[in-house]
């Protein structure tokens, strides 16, 4: 069977994958913050969306989790946490890797 889906594809879902990530809520001590997104990796088919707590920001607070979301305010993905954060910098990091499947029916 000849390949059905081609790489062009798997790119433009990899690039519209990546603009649908806004802004994080950072559960800081059970205060939901929000925080901009600090940097996207993008390699190949996987996405790698990064929040930065600077050194200053909730030191000595307990993060609880991370929750990137879209535009609108809808929770896209979650990751839980059990962290003290000291007066360094802290770097949250969300990795998303694209496959998909086709079959076809003769």
């Amino acid at each position: 069977m000849a390949n059905v889906i081609q790489p062009r594809l798997l790119d433009l879902i990899v690039e519209s994958l990546s603009g649908y990530f806004d802004h994080a809520l950072i559960n800081l001590g059970g205060e939901l913050v929000s925080y901009p997104i600090h940097n996207t990796v993008i390699s190949g088919y996987l996405v790698r969306k990064y929040v930065y707590l600077l050194d200053t920001d909730a030191a000595g607070k307990q993060i609880l989790g991370a929750s990137l979301m879209d535009k609108d305010g809808n929770t896209l993905a979650n990751q839980n946490m059990n962290v003290v954060k000291n007066d360094k910098g802290f770097l949250i990091g969300f990795d998303f890797t694209v496959r998909l499947e086709a079959s076809t029916v003769v």
